[in-house]
């Protein structure tokens, strides 16, 4: 099958059109600065000379709590989504797949994971960014397109971002100590590249096989307490942990996999300690390396 990967450089998109290709898939990945998804004739353009059957969107701008590019990231994750989806249509192609965001939801008791019929309540511009183009989406399954939309929660790896364990190993690689918001109650859910990578793969073959609808997924996994992960990443390097008041931050968002796994075939391969690992092998090389 022809796959069109818009943000087919990125963190993502690099090992996702690694893997299509060894599964035999041709595959073409449209990222700048050859490609603007802003650029309606830049997309249109990319289109025609390939004639893709499915269209993966990975191209986004993130930003968290405190985001002040509130434009950008609205520009490029909705607008620049509902440009690529509906050239896409026009073209005749009818599948589409879309990496939308656990952070749809917003958040919620430990108690009560979210399912796939949670209503959205983005915390962030981020998050309601995703849940704009997921309404857009929409709307071009009701017209005959087969969109598959998955809701990762963070994932991990390699990558200039840094989130929470990342920057939990490098603080105590430093010899610094970790601070952790509010009692670190609040749970989080974390996955590996590779596992994302795959639950992006079986998605592409799942929308391929079905008629044309909307089908959201969940790609989510190994759920600890803010406080446990710091604790954990302490015990291993011999690092320091304290806490200090939050009222934004110290929040819970976590998934009931059980629909998702359960119909799209997928799970984790990796917990939390082997990504720790992985994370520190990793680190201590960039640290001894730069």
């Amino acid at each position: 099958m022809k796959i069109a990967l818009a943000g087919g450089n990125g963190f993502i998109g690099m090992p996702l059109a690694k893997r299509l290709r060894s599964d035999g898939h041709e595959i073409q990945s449209w990222d700048l600065p050859g490609f603007d998804i802003l650029d309606r004739g830049s997309i249109s353009h990319h289109l025609e000379s390939f004639e893709p059957a499915c269209v993966v969107n990975l191209a986004a701008v993130l930003g968290g709590m405190n985001a002040k590019n509130i434009r950008e990231i609205f520009g490029v994750n909705f607008v620049g989504n509902l440009n690529l989806v509906d050239a896409a249509a026009v073209a005749g192609v009818k599948r589409f797949v879309f990496a939308s965001s656990l952070t749809v939801h917003g958040s919620n008791e430990p108690a009560h994971p979210v399912s796939l019929a949670s209503p959205f309540n983005p915390r962030h511009a981020y998050g309601a960014s995703k849940a704009a183009s997921e309404f857009a989406l929409r709307e071009y399954a009701k017209q005959g397109m087969s969109v598959c939309v998955l809701r990762p929660t963070i994932i991990l790896g390699e990558t200039k971002i840094d989130h929470a364990p990342i920057d939990f190993i490098r603080t105590m690689l430093r010899g610094g100590e970790v601070e952790i918001f509010g009692t670190g109650e609040h749970e989080r859910e974390w996955i590996w590249i590779d596992d994302a990578v795959d639950g992006f793969a079986r998605a592409i073959e799942f929308t391929a096989a079905r008629d044309p609808g909307y089908y959201p997924f969940f790609l989510s996994g190994n759920r600890i307490r803010m406080k446990d992960l710091a604790e954990r990443i302490a015990a291993r390097l011999g690092g320091r942990v304290k806490f200090v008041p939050s009222q934004a931050q110290a929040f819970t968002l976590t998934a009931d996999m059980t629909e998702s796994a359960a119909r799209l075939g997928w799970s984790v391969s990796r917990d939390i300690n082997a990504m720790i690992e992985l994370l520190i092998q990793w680190l201590q090389s960039d640290a001894h390396g730069s």
